[in-house]
Formats: structure tokens, C-alpha cells, sequence
């Protein structure tokens, strides 16, 4: 980054006498500051993990250790942990979900009076309910808007595309993360990644692949360019690959973005050679990509799980077909994480709907690029 007065300086001490240098020298110091701080301040700060509540199954080990080890890594004060007992398979009913996890969650919520606006879930919590048009709801979808008192399925999310702080008491709403992979050691990384993770200049890998311009799918293709656009005038490395050929062999990744296995040209091999530095995130163009975390060799679409195995630390999958406007807009996504929102802030920005299939996954106030 570059400031005016930094050049300003050098040409005014090149020019002038010891003496009179001096006389300026603590002016120039101070516009100098007052230039930094003005860059700094335009980027959200850290949110603290005093407002976020973790949500473990006590019926399921992995979901106990994992919830555990989240609050020892932020060292969370006990209140912010919520145990309760649901069915540890993926999938469960509308009723169960109903009464064994959305009303003893609001319920504690109510009864603590803690100020939350983030609630995290993990792994060993179930995923989808057996109700839902085509394939079901995503339980983290129905536990953000559980405050609401009209529900009507592809509800409008009034955070989508804002650019400001997210707070449940002005959205009436939560942001629901879930530390989720197919092992308890791809979840514990994600926690280790959020905690390591650093501003990253690149690369981020944007792949548009072959075909996709058509009316129902040109609005993916268009996020992607328009991401590539802001990261690249905004000094970040970006790859925007538009060959036919799937890529891979890609180490040290900040961010990705592609058409997964919609991509007719779709190279598993190539997919699972992608490897991320702590922070990065990810997305894909993929109608079922979290379907699953028991069973990484499900037959069908390409898996976000297989990331999460690969060290990305955020990313965003779907339970069942959400259609493609539901899918995060990449320009949305990367301008608002590489600006300084946090991880779970930048992904709601960036999806259009909720009371949906979505699952967002990841450490919710993971931020590298905040002040």
C-alpha cells in the first residue's frame, strides 16, 4: 500500500536545510500517522468470541470434542457452550429438529440473556431434515432464522449484499457456522486454521471452465469475473482460469472458487491436489456438495468435505438443490473477507437466501484481513 505523504516526505527532505526539516519534521510524522490509522479504520475489527454460542450433541464424542476444543482455543467463558441431545445421524425429522434442537437452544438463549449473534454447530449434529422440498432443509439454515415469526421457504435474506457489521438485534437473525469434515481431525483443523490464519495476498484460484452462459447459470460466472476484477485492482493475486482443462496442483491457495463437478470437464484428481493456507475460503457451483460428511466416496457430485480434508479453513456447501442463484456470489464473498468482514459475515453477505439448503462452514469470526 502506498501513501501519498510517504512520497511527499522524501521529495520535501531532499529539497530543504537541516534546520528548517526539523521545524516540520513532528507535522509530518503526524500526517503521516493520521494517513495509516485513515487506511486501518476503514476495516471492521476482531469480533469477540463472547458472542458466539457453541452448540455440542452430547450424544456423539466427535461433536463434545470438537465444541470442547473451539472454546478452549478462543477460551470462551463457559456460558457460551450449549450442550444438548439430538440424533447423531446426518439426517433427522422436522419434529426432531423442532423440539431436541431449536427450542432448547432459544430457550437458553432466552434464559442466560446472552448477547449472540453468532451460533456455531459441529459435527455430530444432524445436517438436513427428511422434510423440505427436494432433499430436504439444512438445519443450519432453519436455526438462523428461528427468531423469525413468518417462515416462507427461499426467504429473502436482508443481509445479502450489505456492507456493515452484522448484529442478530438489528437482523433478527443469526449467523449459523458448522465445524464439520469427515473426521474430528479435518474439524479440530478448522479451528487450528481460524486461529493461525494471516492477510494473504494470493493466490486465489477462479476457474469459469467451459459453457455456463446460459440465462439459468450466467450469474455464477459473472460473480467469478467480477472477483477476479476487485481482487486484482485491489493488489491481490488472482487466477482467473477460463480453460477447458480442470485445474490442480495448486499449493498455498487463499481463496477458490469453481464449478466442482458441473464443470464438464470435472478432473477429481485435479480437485483434490488443491491445498490452502490457513484463512482461505471456497466455494463451489454444486447442487449437493454437503450432503454428506459421513461417506467421502459418495457416489454423485463433488464434496466440499473433500476441501476441508485439503486445509481450507471456510467454505460453503449445500444439503440438496438449492439452485444456482442460491450459490454464493463470489464477488460479494471475496471483496467483503479480504475488506476485513469476518468469515461468517462475508458468506451471508454474499447468499441471497435463507430458510434454505445452505451450511456455511467454518470458524464464524475467523478474520485475517480485519484491523
Amino acid at each position: 500500500m502506498e501513501f501519498p505523504i510517504i512520497r511527499f516526505a522524501i521529495f520535501f527532505f531532499s529539497k530543504h536545510s537541516m534546520p528548517y526539516r526539523l521545524s516540520v519534521s513532528a507535522t509530518l510524522l503526524f500526517l503521516l500517522l493520521s494517513s495509516v490509522t485513515g487506511q486501518a479504520q476503514k476495516r471492521p475489527s476482531h469480533v469477540g468470541a463472547d458472542q458466539v454460542l457453541v452448540v455440542e450433541n452430547t450424544a456423539s464424542e466427535d461433536s463434545v470434542a470438537i465444541g470442547d476444543y473451539y472454546t478452549l482455543r478462543h477460551k470462551m467463558p463457559q456460558m457460551n457452550l450449549f450442550r444438548l441431545a439430538c440424533p447423531v445421524a446426518e439426517e433427522c425429522s422436522l419434529k426432531e429438529f423442532r423440539e431436541q434442537i431449536e427450542a432448547p437452544i432459544k430457550k437458553y438463549l432466552a434464559d442466560s440473556k446472552l448477547k449472540i449473534d453468532y451460533i456455531v454447530l459441529t459435527k455430530g449434529l444432524p445436517i438436513r431434515t427428511h422434510e423440505g422440498p427436494a432433499g430436504g432443509f439444512s438445519i443450519d439454515g432453519l436455526l438462523a432464522v428461528m427468531d423469525w415469526t413468518q417462515l416462507s421457504t427461499r426467504s429473502p435474506n436482508p443481509y445479502f449484499s450489505r456492507e456493515e457489521r452484522f448484529t442478530h438485534a438489528k437482523y433478527s437473525l443469526y449467523l449459523v457456522t458448522r465445524l464439520i469434515g469427515y473426521t474430528r481431525a479435518d474439524c479440530l483443523r478448522l479451528v487450528d486454521n481460524a486461529v493461525a490464519s494471516r492477510p494473504s495476498k494470493g493466490p486465489f484460484l477462479i476457474h469459469t471452465g467451459p459453457g455456463h452462459e446460459d440465462a439459468g447459470y450466467h450469474l455464477v460466472n459473472e460473480g467469478m469475473r467480477g472477483a477476479h476484477k476487485f481482487l486484482t485492482a485491489h493488489g491481490f493475486h488472482s487466477v482467473l482460469d477460463t480453460a477447458d482443462a480442470f485445474p490442480g496442483g495448486y499449493d498455498s491457495l487463499a481463496g477458490y472458487f469453481s464449478w466442482g463437478s458441473n464443470d464438464s470437464r470435472f478432473d477429481k484428481a485435479a480437485y483434490n491436489s488443491l491445498h490452502f493456507v490457513p484463512g482461505a475460503i471456497a466455494e463451489t457451483a454444486v447442487s449437493t456438495s454437503a450432503r454428506t460428511f459421513d461417506n467421502p466416496k459418495a457416489r454423485g457430485q463433488s464434496l466440499i468435505g473433500d476441501l476441508i480434508a485439503q486445509g481450507v479453513t471456510g467454505c460453503k456447501g449445500y444439503v440438496s438443490e438449492p439452485y444456482a442463484d442460491s450459490i454464493a456470489r463470489a464477488d460479494i464473498l471475496f471483496a467483503r473477507y479480504t475488506s476485513g468482514y469476518n468469515l461468517a459475515e462475508s458468506f451471508y453477505m454474499a447468499s441471497q437466501y435463507l430458510y434454505w439448503k445452505d451450511m456455511v462452514i467454518g470458524d464464524p469470526i475467523c478474520a485475517p484481513y480485519a484491523r
